[in-house]
């Protein structure tokens, strides 16, 4: 297990758990963008772009300890 931030932008900020603030959660290891987005209650056809500490990413990406995951809805 391992923790990363997230940040919600958009319509998310309200249908998630991410709220306004963001979210440090733990997560498991080898989890990938995807498996985050069921443990915040975002569906992957709510989001439009993810960004991985600042750069594009994409829903398969692996998750690493202390990322910043950012998704646009």
């Amino acid at each position: 297990m391992f923790r990363i931030k997230v940040i919600a932008h958009g319509k998310l900020t309200r249908t998630s758990r991410i709220g306004m603030d963001g979210l440090v959660i733990s997560i498991s290891d080898g989890a990938r963008i995807r498996d985050l987005l069921s443990e915040v209650g975002v569906l992957d056809v709510e989001v439009r772009r993810v960004m991985v500490n600042g750069k594009r990413g994409r829903l398969e990406q692996a998750l690493r300890r202390n990322d910043l995951i950012e998704l646009h809805g």
